[in-house]
């Protein structure tokens, strides 16, 4: 069985806004690889953090909890969470799961 991988790229787009590129899938054995580095983001981003799922292949039920756990630290860090460029299968999931509900949403 070969081992899923997921990256994660940011890039500060100004001083109040970062954007995370995540690439790959997203699954409960990614998701540990990432957590870690998307808190620390939403304790140093000032306004709105983006993720740009545009190379998000798969994402399951623990990915989706994670995109939970991350709005929820930032609303109480005061910061907007969107999730961009969802793809056709990852969307599935977050619109199934009603996720774009609570977080804002854009799909591919």
């Amino acid at each position: 069985m070969t081992t899923p991988q997921i990256s994660l790229t940011t890039t500060p787009l100004d001083h109040s806004t970062t954007a995370v590129a995540l690439a790959g899938e997203l699954d409960v054995y990614t998701v540990a690889n990432i957590e870690e580095t998307l808190t620390h983001l939403t304790r140093e981003t000032e306004r709105e953090l983006l993720l740009d799922l545009a190379n998000v292949t798969f994402c399951d039920s623990s990915g989706v909890a994670l995109f939970l756990r991350i709005h929820r630290r930032c609303v109480a860090a005061g910061v907007r969470l969107s999730l961009c460029r969802i793809q056709r299968l990852p969307a599935r999931v977050i619109r199934g799961l009603h996720v774009d509900r609570a977080v804002s949403c854009s799909f591919a």
